[in-house]
């Protein structure tokens, strides 16, 4: 099995690549101690309408080319495959010649999906599973889903693992944490539960993030959010996660700027009512950009004054 264990770091520096992120649904079935959805109220579940799912894509399509912006993800304080139509909207991706980019908490990789992929190959990026902990004593602590849940899960993913020759994509194991000993600790024990595993499998930690001090302070038993008073003030910022070059789309076809954005407060238009053309060069886009600055990055930690970063 290989394993690419990395330095615990909340400093991340973006996938590298345009995205566009897309809620699928608005639905998790986990309130994991470093997630706002477990101190906010969510949103009421729903599942976005397969042809506003499409007219998203065309609208992307309308702006940017596939060498601009070909990646996609349904990552928004959600888990993606609670969404009944993600089989039906990831195969208009794959028809669409988009790539897909999988972050879920695994927990809804059932065996029937697995089997689907492996006869309906699609056109994914990489599948990247966050799992915080597999250890049954602390598993309600840190992902307040029960024991039931973490059971099935954990049979679910070893059919995907075994069967991974026969699927067209990487997976990744990322074990989300504090960077403490604690955290370390978690990893080697969620390594460990898949040592049996086919070859191919990477395994790796993430730090986290109070997303601009909505949880500073947070805890589980054995964890605890790294935290600092950051106030950039009004310097003009960059944003070291590149986010401002992705697009985040809402359930109701709104547009907004970071996904740090639980409540997408700072929307900046509807694709339903504007071209995303016109929204991405209004006015009103970079009056929203430049107040999302002042009130949310000027306390986040991914933020830097552009006379650091030049």
């Amino acid at each position: 099995m290989t394993s690419t264990l990395t330095t615990p770091t909340s400093d991340f520096k973006g996938f590298g690549y345009r995205i566009a992120q897309i809620e699928n649904n608005t639905h998790c079935n986990y309130k994991c101690w470093f997630c706002p959805n477990a101190y906010d109220n969510p949103a009421p579940k729903e599942c976005m309408d397969i042809e506003q799912f499409r007219k998203i894509l065309l609208e992307i399509r309308s702006v940017y080319t596939a060498w601009d912006l070909n990646d996609i993800s349904f990552a928004t304080y959600n888990e993606p495959n609670l969404d009944d139509t993600f089989k039906e909207k990831l195969q208009i991706m794959t028809n669409m010649g988009f790539q897909y980019e999988h972050i879920s908490n695994g927990s809804m990789i059932t065996t029937k999906l697995t089997d689907w992929l492996i006869k309906n190959p699609q056109n994914i990026k990489n599948f990247r599973l966050n799992i915080p902990t597999l250890d049954e004593k602390k598993w309600n602590n840190i992902t307040g889903a029960s024991l039931t849940v973490m059971y099935r899960m954990y049979y679910q993913l070893m059919y995907l693992f075994e069967r991974k020759n026969e699927l067209n994509f990487p997976i990744t194991v990322i074990v989300n944490g504090d960077g403490s000993e604690e955290h370390k600790q978690e990893f080697m024990k969620v390594y460990q539960k898949f040592k049996t595993c086919p070859e191919g499998i990477n395994f790796t930690m993430t730090g986290l993030i109070d997303r601009a001090g909505t949880l500073e302070g947070v805890e589980c038993d054995t964890q605890k959010m790294k935290s600092g008073e950051i106030n950039w003030g009004d310097q003009p910022l960059k944003c070291t996660a590149d986010y401002f070059n992705n697009l985040y789309f809402g359930i109701k076809g709104n547009v907004f700027y970071c996904c740090h954005d639980y409540h997408q407060k700072y929307s900046c238009g509807n694709i339903n009512e504007t071209p995303l053309r016109e929204i991405l060069k209004s006015e009103n886009h970079a009056n929203q950009k430049y107040r999302f600055m002042n009130d949310f990055c000027s306390k986040c930690e991914q933020a830097r004054p552009l006379e650091r970063v030049n």
